[in-house]
């Protein structure tokens, strides 16, 4: 089974302030991997119109209505889509891993991360990548 990467985008990826390139997204596609985005869809989809070659999934794009907003500024937690892609969409992957932002800290471009995705991927058992890290070529 392939691994799964689900990556945040804001202050992450290169299309929302962020150190992480899209080709690096298309060569985790190039060597089997499931590749998703866990954030700000319309951010992506905006800037990426062949999005649809790259990405496997989206998680987390939901967003308030009637001025409601949930914790975090979204109805549903990252954590718990998380969870649920993990344990009723794709069950049995090599590995889960987040790749996203520690809150409050700056990445290398030198913008503050608003994302908790560092928690949400411990509380959902995944294994997390900051974004800046990514993008020197952990994995």
């Amino acid at each position: 089974m392939p691994k799964v990467y689900a990556f945040d985008v804001d202050e992450c990826l290169e299309t929302s302030n962020g150190p992480v390139t899209i080709q690096m997204l298309c060569d985790l596609r190039k060597e089997g991997s499931i590749v998703g985005l866990c954030g700000a869809l319309c951010r992506f989809l905006q800037k990426v119109p062949d999005w649809h070659e790259i990405i496997s999934f989206t998680l987390n794009f939901d967003f308030g209505f009637n001025g409601w907003y949930g914790p975090d500024m979204r109805l549903i937690p990252k954590a718990i889509w998380l969870h649920c892609f993990q344990h009723a969409t794709f069950p049995g992957a090599d590995e889960y891993v987040m790749v996203g932002n520690v809150f409050g800290e700056k990445n290398s471009l030198g913008f503050v991360c608003g994302s908790n995705d560092s928690v949400a991927a411990a509380q959902a058992g995944w294994r997390f990548i900051k974004e800046d890290d990514f993008a020197r070529g952990v994995r």
